[in-house]
């Protein structure tokens, strides 16, 4: 809150008015990263003449560069060494707007699996996995590896590659139910959207 303060030019009893602690603050920041964030995914949404496959492109892309900028590493830095001291920031990252860029992958998927003929029994736990699959990767380099600052060509080529693997891997094979469920018991995938209401 001091460096916050110093940084504003203000006093922290100024600072203190606005966010009454750290959670609080966390929460702002959280909040306005996802309202940005799902404003550009809204964009997105608004392309319906793209085929769902680009469609998906174009979001996880989206989502990489959003978590590879300089403001979300460090916001993801101070989340990951406070979150053992202050659990409730992870409520308030779910808070941020994140489960909006996942009901915009499940549509896309529904899409993608209605113009194949298949249908996923559960589209948010496929869109869940896809952006776990496709975004903590460059994320965590970005984060780990200074030197390493992934441009827009590269984000695009690793979003391409990995919804083309995703889509091809969900899809069911000739002679296989056309209704692709999620995987039941073992790993309770506790990242889920609802995953709390299911336990």
């Amino acid at each position: 809150m001091d460096a916050i303060a110093a940084r504003a030019g203000v006093s922290k009893t100024t600072v203190y008015a606005h966010y009454s602690d750290k959670l609080a603050l966390f929460k702002a920041v959280v909040e306005r990263s996802g309202q940005s964030l799902a404003v550009e995914m809204d964009e997105s949404r608004l392309r319906g003449e793209q085929d769902p496959q680009t469609r998906l492109r174009e979001i996880v892309l989206l989502v990489l560069e959003a978590t590879t900028s300089d403001e979300f590493r460090a916001f993801l830095r101070v989340m990951v060494s406070e979150s053992t001291r202050h659990p409730d920031l992870a409520a308030a990252a779910e808070a941020g707007g994140l489960f909006d860029v996942i009901g915009l992958v499940a549509s896309t998927l529904e899409d993608a699996a209605d113009r194949r003929g298949y249908r996923l029994s559960d589209p948010r736990t496929f869109a869940t996995v896809l952006l776990r699959m496709a975004v903590p990767g460059p994320q965590l380099d970005s984060v780990l590896f200074a030197e390493f600052r992934p441009d827009r060509a590269l984000l695009e080529s690793h979003a391409r590659w990995v919804t083309a693997i995703f889509l091809r891997g969900i899809e069911p094979w000739p002679g296989e139910p056309r209704d692709v469920t999620p995987p039941t018991g073992g790993y309770d995938y506790p990242w889920l959207p609802d995953a709390a209401d299911k336990r």
